[in-house]
């Protein structure tokens, strides 16, 4: 189980364009809702917030403590705004999950170690998925999963999703055939592999000429040793 980090809320009675002023305050308004559950108009710190999702991740779960309520509330963050869609933050949608219930939901993947078709041989390590979907109880979620890329010691070698390790109680959604990292030969290899093909292409093609030629020189001296007999 991950460990959970708590971010800080209060109850919010300023809503619709008048959050506006809250933000010039640096506090982001947000909605917690859920299944059978009123939606709930909070607030937070946006520097806090920002500090809270860098280091434990946007996909995680998190403990909501709302000030006046006995209990956090166990929350994802479903939604997250963007001022022009790329800009400073300005709207939060928390998702209150029901602990009794499985629910799915993404978990980051973390590069661990070092490989040695990189480090040895001057590979370049791709990485496909960053992300791999995952069907829990929500107090199972894990946190981000290693990817051991020490694994990884020559070119035809790739981590798939099947390789992963995650608790008997977290099923993985996604195909475990579906590649995560592998290697790339540098250029200047895959370069002397070609002329090293090409020259060996050409050597059994110059064998089978030679072979061909004798044949031909044996059947001409057959038919002048015939010429002589007669």
């Amino acid at each position: 189980m991950a460990e959970r980090a708590t971010i800080p809320a209060q109850p919010r009675d300023i809503l619709g364009k008048k959050v506006k002023r809250l933000r010039q305050q640096g506090i982001l308004p947000a909605n917690i809702y859920g299944r059978h559950l009123d939606s709930t108009a909070v607030q937070v710190d946006e520097r806090e917030f920002i500090r809270i999702i860098k280091r434990s991740g946007v996909r995680s779960m998190f403990e909501l403590a709302v000030e006046g309520e006995p209990e956090p509330r166990y929350v994802l963050v479903r939604r997250l705004d963007r001022e022009g869609g790329t800009g400073d933050f300005i709207h939060i949608d928390f998702y209150q999950v029901d602990l009794s219930r499985p629910i799915q939901t993404n978990v980051s993947l973390v590069l661990e170690g070092e490989s040695p078709a990189v480090r040895d041989w001057n590979g370049t390590l791709l990485q496909m998925m960053d992300t791999v979907s995952v069907r829990c109880l929500p107090l199972d979620i894990p946190g981000p999963i290693p990817v051991d890329l020490s694994v990884l010691t020559d070119f035809d070698i790739s981590i798939t999703v099947g390789d992963l390790h995650v608790p008997e109680s977290v099923e993985i959604q996604n195909d475990p055939s579906i590649p995560i990292a592998t290697v790339n030969a540098p250029r200047i290899r895959l370069k002397a592999v070609e002329e090293l093909e090409d020259e060996v292409e050409g050597e059994e093609g110059e064998g089978e000429d030679g072979e061909a030629g004798e044949g031909e020189d044996g059947d001409e001296a057959s038919g002048d040793g015939a010429e002589g007999e007669e």
